[in-house]
């Protein structure tokens, strides 16, 4: 199982990692991705949209909302053993796939679309964002995986214990 937070912020990284290979390239291949102009623009408007979603996704509207997915989430009796997030920092599977597409799209299309993966990660910054609000308000973990036939169900457990600095529990 991961831990959701984990996921997202992996999927994060990868997505950054697709944006630092992709652009170079486009713009190596075709010139100013944005003109100088227009990179602002380009910029508040990406900003703007990944705002705006990950607020949609804090509401309760039913096909939106985040929120709801977590308190829906199947309990745990106790939390399960974690990879941790620097051990694997990015999804390989998400980062070939998207890498191709990005660069399909870049130059077959517009060359713009190299951008794409920034506006992705902003908003996967946002739901790991909402993921840790809930997680702390509540004082609970997300998880995903514990179907294997539904990998993208979550499941929820009581937050560990924190250790000291020699690392036994607290008394």
């Amino acid at each position: 199982m991961d831990r959701y937070v984990h996921h997202e912020l992996r999927s994060v990284f990868s997505a950054l990692a697709v944006a630092a290979v992709c652009v170079p390239v486009t713009g190596m291949v075709h010139g100013a991705l944005v003109s100088a102009v227009g990179l602002p623009l380009f910029l508040l408007g990406l900003i703007a949209f990944a705002t705006v979603f990950t607020l949609l996704q804090s509401t309760r509207i039913k096909w939106l909302s985040e929120v709801l997915d977590f308190e829906t989430a199947v309990p745990l009796e106790e939390a399960p053993v974690e990879t941790p997030l620097l051990r694997r920092p990015i999804n390989p599977w998400l980062f070939t796939m998207m890498t191709a597409a990005t660069l399909g799209f870049a130059f077959a299309l517009d060359p713009a679309a190299a951008l794409f993966p920034l506006w992705l990660a902003l908003a996967w910054l946002g739901q790991a964002y909402l993921a840790v609000n809930w997680e702390r308000r509540h004082d609970k973990v997300l998880w995903r995986g514990h179907d294997p036939d539904k990998p993208w169900r979550l499941s929820v457990s009581p937050r560990p214990l924190t250790r000291t600095a020699t690392g036994a529990l607290p008394e």
